[in-house]
């Protein structure tokens, strides 16, 4: 029995004890002090960064602080840190606690550094930063090569109105780069890296709201140089501008198509249809009769300018160029272009040969008209014009139908009623109009079909 309980001892402490050994281990690890770099990027020579040195899950009585050498300039510092995090791995919560103080300082020489270490007393035990070592590049500061922007967009449906984005591919020297807004020196809301084949790329974003901006880099250098970017002014901050620009820009945009339409149709407002058509083998017309052929051409070419005025506005009071803008506006040109000449061609006159005297063409013309319910504008001695009566459900507003007297022939064309409104098809009416007045004036035969 004595040796039975001895063995059942003996299995339960080795259960148990790397158990508890464990989670000691696992406690005296969680506390520990160590130090952070701002490494965002190469680390060069000139660059500003943070160094910070934080101890976790624990308070610190007493701090001796770190010696820097001559190859580190201190800039600002020592400055209290504190920061906490959270965070739940494989159902497991992890809650970690930081405290300490950090500087900011530029590494004045190139080359391999050991960072100073520091120590901190917590109760009766002393916590030293263990060895850190960095690389720090010279500084690369060829003008030629940096491309740096600021950029300032109106956000939609957010807490804050604008943000501000500075863009360069080096990093800046300062850390983080400062922006003026309205004359208040404010620092990035957030920022990011990306680096590959070579190119790296650093964004800083900057919100805020105001009622205008004057946005403006501060002290920007790269490697010591300065370096100068565009500052960004609001115009005027307000949709009223836009509503004023787009209101100018339709007014000029109707003005100058008004005066193309008068300039181009200055000959044909005038002109007999007869001597015109017989001239020209082409429909002649008037400034109104044009906005109503050519309506989808004028509509589109409106929205292409509309679009440029979009992208104009945006470039001049946010200096964004919005590419989409541009590419949207030559879509519809080239579109309203096709849609022109379209149009264009549906004006052509085509012969019908015939022998008829005008006596019997207006006998055949008047049988159609009633057969189809035809309203004959005119009768004369050169022509004929007629419109038709479409009913409700039809998908046309109607159609004109124009006869013009030849020797030997009839000219003849059917387009879209140029009173009512813009129409691109007339779905096989205009068409069906021709084919009806061909059949009757040169088969005598019955009159529907």
């Amino acid at each position: 029995m004595t040796i039975r309980s001895g063995l059942i001892t003996l299995l339960l402490l080795s259960a148990l004890l790397p158990t508890v050994r464990a989670n000691v281990s696992a406690t005296a690890d969680s506390v520990y002090f160590h130090i952070q770099l701002d490494t965002l990027g190469i680390l060069r020579t000139g660059q500003e960064v943070k160094l910070t040195y934080a101890l976790v899950n624990s308070q610190f009585d007493s701090v001796a602080a770190p010696e820097f050498d001559s190859s580190i300039e201190v800039l600002r510092g020592p400055e209290p840190h504190k920061s906490s995090s959270y965070a739940i791995i494989n159902g497991v919560e992890s809650k970690t606690n930081e405290t300490g103080f950090y500087y900011f300082v530029r590494f004045r020489e190139s080359g391999e550094f050991q960072l100073p270490p520091a120590s901190v007393k917590v109760g009766n035990q002393t916590y030293t930063t263990p060895e850190c070592c960095v690389t720090v590049h010279p500084p690369e500061a060829d003008l030629s090569k940096l491309q740096c922007h600021l950029r300032v967009a109106q956000l939609k449906k957010d807490f804050v109105k604008y943000c501000a984005t500075l863009t360069c591919n080096a990093r800046p020297d300062q850390n983080p780069p400062l922006l003026t807004i309205n004359g208040e020196t404010v620092r990035p809301t957030s920022n990011s890296y990306s680096g590959s084949d070579g190119k790296e790329e650093y964004v800083y974003k900057y919100y805020f709201s105001s009622n205008g901006y004057n946005v403006a880099c501060k002290e920007l250098t790269f490697g010591g140089i300065p370096y100068s970017v565009e500052p960004r002014v609001s115009k005027i901050d307000n949709n009223v501008f836009n509503l004023i620009v787009f209101g100018v820009v339709c007014a000029l945009f109707e003005l100058i198509w008004w005066l193309a339409y008068r300039y181009r149709y200055r000959e044909e407002k005038d002109a007999a249809l007869a001597d015109f058509v017989l001239k020209r083998k082409t429909l002649p017309l008037i400034i109104d009769w044009a906005y109503t052929h050519y309506g989808a051409s004028h509509m589109l070419m409106l929205v292409s300018v509309i679009s440029l005025s979009v992208m104009g506005i945006m470039f001049y009071t946010n200096g964004q160029f919005v590419s989409a803008f541009l590419w949207l506006a030559i879509a519809f040109m080239l579109l309203a272009y096709v849609l022109y000449r379209s149009q264009r061609r549906k004006l052509n006159f085509s012969s019908i040969p015939t022998t008829l005297d005008k006596q019997s063409i207006y006998d055949k013309i008047y049988n159609l008209s009633v057969t189809y319910d035809w309203d004959v504008d005119h009768y004369g001695e050169d022509c004929i014009v007629a419109h038709t009566n479409p009913a409700l459900w039809h998908l046309t507003w109607g159609e004109q139908i124009f006869i013009v007297f030849d020797q030997g022939q009839v000219w003849v064309n059917s387009v879209n009623d140029l009173n009512k409104r813009t129409s691109i098809c007339s779905f096989g009416h205009n068409k069906r109009n021709i084919r009806r007045i061909r059949k009757a004036l040169t088969q005598g035969a019955a009159i529907r079909d």
